[in-house]
């Protein structure tokens, strides 16, 4: 048992270290405006890039153990040669305490409802295969990739295998709170309660209270948990435009990573709209010019090519299940029809239609239309899982007015006119949300957050300072820090009870047959294309599919019924 969790510990704090190696070596050759101490934005950098190289790679090779070693020892290489400017006393302390907490989470034997349907087997599927054109039909989960699968893959090492998977969720995680701890403590030691020490106090106080699990993180949570940080930083370039030049590559690449784990976040593009309206109003347009000078942006730029080429080979469509960029007479390219079938099933299922242990009797298409759906979801989703969310979250906040509630000072009410018109915003990303995918999962959790959030820390703001304000913030730290090693804790000892899970052995995430039904499936479509006559262009075909080479890959062509 020591053995095994000492070489957890010590593997997951090499990738932390080489994912940091990867940022910084990637902020050096690109020039890009960020810092090196800001370890947090270093961490996220070096996310980027490894998504991006994740992606592009798989294209021709298989992400094995020697590849992997070898881009992790790169990672590690590179902090060793710039350790000077990265790994100075505070930063090492802050590092490695963040992600101790945060192991915590990381011991996990319950997954995700969905790791084992398609989480799992995409990222084990990239491990074996380079890329295979046409796997959409074998599993609706590879129709709607994540890059969180592409990071992940990058994690597949000698003895831990696969048992890294959940790296991505961590690493998104602990630099997310590097980067809020880093800007309350900035914000703390200036004795400046503006909003925008509320808003990261919210936002470490809110990832940290209710994301705590980290198997239930998927690929939305991550993704939600960067939001909080776009937001703040967007909103935060107004009346402030000295700090243009180091803010822009950071809301770069926060916007890129977002949009690649889920591809409807692109909704929050929305959030550009009062920054340029201001620029505009401040006569600041010249600074627009400066983002098309940043390098950052034409490999955020090939991100977004690699994700819908991605689309495009697994499924025929270039933004999936939005039937209207499916390309007809393409031969692996899933029907129209079908397309249609899904969207409606996704809207049925984020409309409480159907989950564990119930389905709604009216029919789907039915079901989706004119509100039809509303008393159900009312009934099996709004009663409990939505009230419990607004109930947390209202203590939440009334907890900081009492702690935080003193004598009012004079403020500049701009900044709240200036919240107002992001207010309509997220006010029109609820409206989206409720007609089309009303799941906390689907991007709930942070709209309602920030409903909340800006006029809570608004009014806070308007409080002065009293002699214990700087005490306060720490006894907050302390006991959110303490809620979620507890909460953790307690679930390690529940998946043991329940799950009779042998954390005294090894932290090794439950695994089942299920979890390698593709992988075996592949192997055996590899197999027929591998035999196939090199001077004929179609393989034989088994029950599911024809199996084609062009393009120098091999094609998957669901046969039809």
């Amino acid at each position: 048992m020591v053995s095994n969790y000492i070489i957890f510990f010590i593997s997951y704090f090499l990738i932390v270290l080489s994912v940091v190696g990867h940022g910084v070596l990637a902020i050096k050759l690109t020039k890009t405006n960020i810092s090196t101490e800001e370890i947090g934005f270093v961490g996220l950098v070096g996310i980027f890039f490894l998504i991006l190289y994740s992606y592009i790679t798989h294209f021709f090779v298989s992400h094995s153990y020697l590849h992997n070693i070898i881009f992790i020892t790169i990672g590690l290489i590179s902090i060793y040669f710039f350790r000077s400017k990265i790994l100075i006393k505070r930063n090492v302390v802050f590092l490695f305490s963040i992600f101790s907490i945060i192991f915590f989470a990381f011991i996990i034997y319950k997954t995700h409802d969905d790791f084992g349907y398609y989480h799992f087997p995409y990222s084990y599927y990239i491990n074996k295969f380079s890329m295979i054109i046409g796997t959409g039909p074998i599993n609706h989960g590879f129709r709607t990739p994540s890059s969180i699968f592409y990071l992940n893959s990058l994690f597949y090492l000698p003895y831990l295998d696969y048992y890294l998977y959940h790296m991505g969720a961590v690493l998104v995680l602990g630099f997310a709170n590097i980067i809020l701890i880093s800007n309350i403590k900035k914000y703390s030691e200036k004795k400046e309660n503006n909003q925008f020490f509320f808003l990261n106090l919210l936002a470490f106080i809110f990832i940290n209270v209710f994301f705590y699990r980290l198997a239930e993180h998927g690929t939305d949570r991550s993704a939600q948990i960067l939001i909080f940080l776009f937001f703040i930083y967007i909103l935060s370039l107004r009346g402030h435009y000295e700090n243009f030049d180091s803010i822009l590559p950071k809301l770069i690449i926060l916007l890129s990573i977002i949009i690649s784990l889920k591809s409807f976040y692109v909704l929050y593009f929305i959030f550009i709209i009062p920054f340029i309206f201001y620029m505009m109003k401040d006569n600041k347009m010249h600074l627009i010019y400066k983002i098309f000078k940043s390098p950052l942006l034409y490999f955020s730029i090939l991100m977004g090519l690699c994700v819908i080429l991605v689309y495009f080979f697994n499924t025929g469509c270039l933004l999936y299940p939005v039937q209207q960029t499916c390309i007809s007479g393409i031969e692996w390219g899933i029907p129209k029809s079908e397309v249609s079938t899904l969207n409606t099933h996704y809207q049925w299922w984020a409309k409480a239609g159907g989950g564990p242990g119930y389905t709604h009797e009216m029919e789907k298409n039915l079901y989706i239309q004119n509100f039809n759906w509303l008393s159900n979801w009312i009934d099996k989703y709004f009663f409990n899982k939505m009230t419990d969310f607004l109930a947390g979250l209202l203590f939440i906040l009334i907890v900081l007015i009492i702690i935080f509630k003193s004598k009012k000072k004079d403020l500049d009410n701009r900044n709240f006119s200036y919240n107002l018109l992001y207010y309509f915003l997220i006010i029109l990303l609820l409206v989206e949300w409720f007609y089309n995918h009303p799941s906390l999962r689907y991007g709930g959790y942070i709209i309602f957050a920030l409903i909340f959030f800006i006029p809570i820390s608004h009014l806070l703001s308007k409080y002065e300072i009293t002699r214990k304000f700087s005490l306060k913030t720490t006894i907050l730290f302390v006991l959110v820090i303490s809620i979620f090693i507890g909460r953790n804790i307690d679930r390690i000892f529940y998946e043991q009870n329940f799950y009779q899970a042998n954390f005294q052995r090894n932290m090794f995430f439950f695994t089942d047959k299920k979890h390698f039904r593709i992988d075996t499936k592949l192997k055996d479509l590899s197999k027929i294309y591998n035999n196939c006559n090199p001077n004929i262009n179609k393989c034989s075909n088994n029950q599911d599919f024809i199996i084609k080479k062009g393009y120098g890959k091999m094609i998957l062509i669901k046969i039809r019924n």
